[in-house]
């Protein structure tokens, strides 16, 4: 529904109102004059029906052009009424209409009374934006509709005054300082409450007593003078410091008082807006600076010194950018060349085994599994330098499908070893989809790799939310580790075992450690030698900046 225009029902000459008004919508509509005449006449007998009830109704002329068809539409708004009541006016009206409509919420009832127009036309915004400009500034049809009109306007005026009038207050009243106006003789118009709150004090009662009871006796002089209109006179804007009294401990802190003219279209002076801000803080701050050389020459340094912290920042991110450049280069191009040794060490086993005899095999199978550990170490290499905090894609990544994805990957170890899985419901989380999946699978194959030979792997994967951030919680029945050499774990290539009896780069949770900084959390691990190990990886429910 689209509203064109609104008439108040009050007495009968709204009712001539009310059908001059619904003629005019359905000539601007197309309707032929009969059918101008029937639409205006339903709406007369209803609105009759109102008028009569003794009750303050409305007419609003609305257009309906939601459905297939279009309608224009009048809706009578009115008190409840009685069942009797409403079959006086609507028993013809709806005669008179193609259909219409009563609905009854609360205390009031609306009569929609709807006449098609046909053939439709497009009505799009702009035509009802002409046709309210039209309604709007149609000639009144006589000096009550000319009166009722300015009324009107001078309720909503008011309306709209009051609304200001409302949000001045609020506004004034939410900022933490005095605003206030000042006639041309000094007296207070108005203050805002943070007045009485901070000197305890209102406009009237320092209007009675004067200000010597709230500024600083030393510094009253100074500001009376603000009060005096021949000093305040062709003044664009008058500052001036002052200690004012806080009725909280009845301590003298700074405040800065200001006044600015607020004149007339002719330039005349109405009266003074001010405002005063509470400064004791910076005055402080000032005062010692000026009195304590020392502290300025240390200031002095300090700037100097984050001038210097700043370059050497630069120029580390500059090194560090220029590190992961040289090692996302040197492992790629180192790649070629191990593929190559494993390929021709691969096809020297299959194709001349048995023309080599069993030193050359040993030499043969020794070269190839340093090339796969050069493979395995160059791909781990190649992931680090490729975690970049500018290529991180966020977005709701579901931590189950993460999960599920990872115990995918490791079907077959998990099936060869026996593993058992435990995995409680996970939460969405702003975070990288690809590192999540690299995360999660560093930590699980971690857990499988260094598993009891003896005994089964049992992995429990779980969650808790904590404030704004989420703590997952990986722990194990594995082999475990000494606590005094957890701060070396997420470090680049540090082992704890040797290659002989676990594989690895040593880059594994390192990475974990660089995925998780990413995202802005921490990563941390508890364990024990022989009894297993538990690894927490804590997150932001949202990213930082998002």
């Amino acid at each position: 529904m689209h509203e064109i225009a609104r008439v108040t029902l009050e007495n009968e000459m709204d009712l001539i109102l009310a059908h001059r008004r619904s003629m005019r919508l359905g000539e601007v509509a197309g309707l032929s004059l009969a059918a101008q005449t029937s639409f205006a006449t339903a709406v007369s007998e209803v609105a009759r029906n109102t008028i009569e009830h003794g009750k303050s109704g409305c007419l609003v002329l609305q257009v309906e052009v939601e459905s297939r068809d279009t309608y224009i539409v009048a809706c009578i708004n009115d008190e409840q009424l009685e069942d009797d009541y409403n079959r006086q006016g609507l028993s013809y009206a709806k005669r008179l209409v193609d259909k219409y409509n009563v609905t009854t919420k609360g205390a009031e009832t609306s009569i929609e009374l709807f006449y098609s127009v046909s053939p439709a036309f497009k009505i799009d915004i702009h035509k009802l934006d002409e046709w309210r400009q039209l309604f709007r500034n149609e000639p009144p049809v006589s000096a009550y509709d000319e009166i009722k009109r300015k009324n009107e306007q001078l309720q909503e005026l008011s309306e709209k005054l009051k609304k200001s009038e409302a949000q001045y207050k609020t506004l004034t009243g939410s900022l933490p300082l005095i605003i206030f106006s000042i006639d041309t003789e000094g007296q207070l118009l108005y203050a805002n409450e943070w007045l009485t709150r901070l000197t305890g004090f209102t406009a009237d009662g320092l209007n009675t007593s004067g200000w010597k009871a709230i500024v600083y006796e030393e510094d009253y002089p100074s500001f009376s003078l603000l009060l005096k209109s021949n000093i305040r006179q062709g003044a664009t804007t008058v500052k001036t410091q002052t200690r004012i009294r806080h009725k909280v401990g009845n301590d003298y802190l700074w405040h800065q008082v200001s006044l600015s003219p607020l004149t007339d279209d002719k330039g005349a002076l109405l009266y003074w807006i001010g405002y005063i801000v509470d400064i004791h803080a910076q005055k402080v701050v000032e005062e010692t600076l000026k009195d304590n050389a020392e502290l300025k020459q240390t200031q002095e340094e300090l700037k100097r010194n984050q001038q210097t912290l700043e370059q050497y920042i630069e120029e580390l991110n500059r090194s560090n950018h220029e590190l992961q450049q040289f090692a996302f280069v040197a492992s790629h191009d180192l790649q070629e060349p191990v593929r190559k040794l494993l390929f021709y060490s691969d096809f020297l086993m299959s194709r001349y085994a048995s023309a080599i005899d069993k030193k050359g095999l040993d030499y043969l199978n020794s070269m190839q599994a340093a090339a796969q550990r050069m493979r395995n170490l160059i791909h781990d290499l190649l992931t680090f330098s490729q975690i970049n905090r500018e290529e991180v894609r966020f977005k709701e990544v579901d931590l189950n499908k993460i999960v599920a994805d990872a115990c995918q990957d490791f079907e077959m170890v998990i099936e060869e070893k026996g593993a058992t899985l435990h995995i409680a419901t996970l939460p969405t989380v702003w975070s990288d989809e690809r590192m999540m999946r690299q995360l999660f699978e560093n930590i699980i194959s971690n857990s499988l790799k260094y598993s009891k030979p003896s005994e089964k792997p049992v992995i429990d994967i779980s969650c808790e939310v904590k404030d704004k951030t989420i703590e997952l919680r990986f722990s194990d029945n594995g082999i475990g580790f000494n606590q005094n050499y957890l701060p070396q774990m997420f470090t680049l290539f540090q082992r704890l075992h040797t290659r002989e009896n676990f594989e690895g780069t040593g880059m594994g949770l390192a990475i974990c450690n660089k995925i998780v900084e990413m995202h802005g959390g921490k990563i941390w691990a508890e364990g024990k030698e022989g009894e297993g190990a538990i690894f927490y990886v804590s997150l932001p429910l949202k990213a930082a900046g998002n």
